[in-house]
């Protein structure tokens, strides 16, 4: 679990500082709070801790309604950043329910749309934005 873990971090870790344009210090607090919270949740999810799935679940979601999570105006970024917020809700609602299985699946589509969005805006940055 600890090298599952350590991978994890450090693919994030290398997403939030390689694949994105510079970041004002508010956003990557921002980015930083996100992958905290997207870690408690792999915990969570590996001990069955209903209640801190929840917990941080409702934290993720809280961090989408944040000013600084719209830090892009593109329709695409926009999508990937839907995709995000419909996979934390899924894991909430998965965790409701005690089903293992669903919260599994949530968080695998969590994490993709994070990698997604991550590539696309380092594709943003590497193209200046075309």
């Amino acid at each position: 679990m600890k090298t599952c873990r350590r991978y994890i971090v450090l693919a994030a870790a290398i997403l939030a500082t390689a694949a994105s344009p510079p970041q004002s210090r508010q956003l990557n607090q921002l980015m930083r709070q996100k992958l905290y919270r997207s870690e408690k949740v792999l915990e969570a999810l590996v001990t069955s801790d209903w209640v801190a799935l929840d917990t941080n679940g409702r934290e993720l979601e809280a961090l989408t309604k944040d000013p600084r999570w719209n830090v892009l105006q593109y329709p695409e970024y926009v999508q990937y950043s839907l995709a995000f917020v419909r996979s934390v809700d899924a894991i909430r609602a998965a965790a409701s329910a005690r089903d293992l299985e669903r919260v599994t699946a949530s968080y695998n589509d969590m994490t993709r749309a994070c990698v997604d969005c991550h590539r696309y805006v380092a594709r943003m940055r590497l193209t200046g934005g075309r």
